[in-house]
């Protein structure tokens, strides 16, 4: 069960009691910030309240433990209380008081979440928020309406890598901690470059191994006491390589919103949190020159805009017919496809600009299904936007028929129109048809 209270979001976590007491990592999921990852400590008590940290916000986490037969020895440092038995793989009673590093009780609302940082979120546009279409066919004229949600993207959660904080060792000197920085860099660079491709096949093996590096040179660097003066960024530096470990690793497995984007990389480079290692690498070099971090993380691409004319044929017709397609534009360039219903390629698709109108000309009979592509940065080569993509259909088909005396004229409006009737579906960018 999930919810939201107050700028965070609550949900319930069951456990067994031995992962009780010996500790846990779980995954659970919210509606609002969906999957989270929750560290449970030792010895954990039922009702205790754990919060996490998500990219989207905090999560406030319940603790249930499931009752049933012992399955191991209670955690030392703790006692039943007189008249309850201890409960199976944890001996805490009602009215046990809190322990250190535990915020709630059962029947107590949460102290309230730790601050977080906030996390970039992508934005997937929609085509709009209904659609008109319009059959013009001698004098006789009908209107359709489809009132469909925005599409959003779901932020994913980050964290570090369920590790525990390592004991600090002894303080390095500047000279040692330099050559720590530089000996990560390198470490992670070499997994790190390996990102920077579009196929699925290595991303899923590459995005786990440079999640595991940035990890484990996160731990490394936190587990030494640095000169006094990169205190406080070498603490940054780790966390944010450990959270980010997290997106990193979820590359393996993420489906590109932008297929002509070309991969999860560029996005990688633009996140907040190579944002903020950025910053942490400059305020070491700032501390002391000599201590040099960043170098395989190259700088975020500058977003680009590229558009197309409006009434740019991708695909002209291959057949020649007397059929029109009206098209009036919303907000967002989009491009237009007409498929015929018993095929996979589009037999038409032009761009179309913001708030733009345009009539395709020549469109041959027969009936035909009505996609639509919308999104920032029209790669011509690649034959998609690069940004903020969404790809919808129309359900219903479109008719065209020629006659002696009259041929058919579809209008269609992209744009919220009263009087409508028309739905649309989101499509899979895998589905989408090909010119």
């Amino acid at each position: 069960m999930t919810g939201d209270a107050g700028g965070y979001a609550q949900t319930t976590i069951e456990i067994e009691p031995a992962e009780a007491a010996t500790g846990a990592t779980k995954v659970v999921w919210t509606q609002q910030y969906g999957q989270v990852t929750v560290q449970v400590p030792p010895g954990a008590v039922d009702g205790v309240v754990i919060w996490a940290q998500s990219p989207a916000g905090p999560v406030a986490a319940t603790l249930r433990i499931r009752t049933g037969e012992p399955t191991s020895a209670p955690p030392a440092g703790f006692a039943a209380q007189p008249g309850y038995p201890p409960q199976p793989g944890y001996p805490a009673q009602p009215g046990y008081p809190a322990q250190p590093g535990y915020p709630g009780q059962p029947g107590y609302p949460p102290a309230g979440p730790p601050p977080a940082k906030p996390a970039r979120k992508g934005l997937l546009i929609g085509v709009g928020s209904a659609v008109a279409v319009v059959l013009i066919a001698g004098c006789c004229i009908g209107a359709r309406l489809i009132t469909t949600g925005d599409d959003k993207d779901t932020a994913k959660p980050s964290g570090g890598s369920g590790a525990t904080t390592p004991t600090k060792s002894g303080p390095v000197t500047a000279a040692e901690y330099s050559a720590m920085l530089g000996s990560a860099d390198t470490a992670i660079k070499a997994d790190f470059a390996k990102l920077n491709t579009a196929s699925a096949a290595t991303l899923k093996t590459a995005a786990p191994a440079a999640a595991a590096t940035m990890r484990g040179e996160a731990e490394k660097l936190l587990a030494i006491t640095p000169p006094t003066a990169a205190q406080s960024a070498n603490s940054d530096l780790a966390d944010e390589l450990k959270a980010w470990a997290d997106s990193v690793e979820d590359a393996a497995d993420a489906k590109a919103p932008c297929p002509a984007a070309g991969g999860p990389y560029p996005e990688l480079l633009r996140s907040q949190f190579a944002s903020d290692i950025r910053v942490a690498a400059k305020d070491l070099a700032t501390a002391d020159p000599t201590f040099k971090f960043g170098t395989f993380l190259p700088a975020a691409p500058k977003e680009q805009n590229r558009r197309l004319a409006n009434g740019t044929y991708l695909k002209k017709p291959s057949k020649r017919g007397l059929g029109h397609l009206e098209i009036q534009n919303g907000a967002g360039d989009t491009t237009i496809s007409l498929v015929p219903t018993n095929a996979k390629k589009a037999t038409l698709t032009v761009y179309v600009r913001s708030k733009g109108k345009f009539t395709a000309t020549g469109v041959a009979d027969g009936n035909y299904r009505v996609f639509s592509a919308v999104g920032e940065d029209y790669d011509k080569a690649k034959k998609g936007f690069t940004r903020d993509c969404g790809f919808t259909k129309f359900d219903d088909t479109f008719k065209f028929t020629t006659t002696s005396t009259s041929s058919t004229i579809w209008r269609i409006t992209l744009t919220p129109v009263k009087g409508g009737n028309a739905s649309t579906s989101g499509v899979d960018p895998d589905d989408f048809p090909t010119d």
